[in-house]
């Protein structure tokens, strides 16, 4: 969660109770710890379909040689590009977009291929 200076903090209980913890800081020390991958949500953009946070995706990836899952605020096939060429994840985790529109799994992977970004499993029914 972004503070008011611009800073980013981590929460937890569904983003009621502030950790007073660095995101980049505790995702290189999960790291130390032996996490295999991480799954970095902006609650502040989660759910509202206007695109990943970028900055913080990209402070995170370049901190840690692990993988990290960019979520929280897909809405296009576009802000799933975003995410992996300018944000540096390694993966995506999306569902209003797929909920909420007529965008579909399938053709997230079409787009994706489409950019020279590698995808598992194009047989996905969706």
């Amino acid at each position: 969660k972004s503070r008011p200076d611009g800073s980013y903090e981590c929460v937890s209980h569904s983003g009621t109770r502030p950790r007073n913890v660095d995101p980049v800081a505790w995702a290189h020390e999960l790291e130390a710890r032996g996490a295999g991958e991480i799954l970095l949500t902006s609650v502040e953009r989660d759910g509202t379909m206007g695109g990943y946070d970028l900055e913080l995706t990209r402070a995170v990836a370049d901190r840690v040689n692990i993988p990290l899952i960019a979520s929280g605020g897909a809405g296009s096939y576009q802000h799933l590009a975003e995410a992996i060429q300018d944000g540096g994840a390694t993966a995506v985790a999306a569902a209003s977009m797929f909920h909420l529109t007529e965008q579909t799994p399938n053709d997230a992977k079409h787009f994706m291929r489409s950019r020279g970004i590698p995808v598992r499993n194009m047989n996905v029914v969706g």
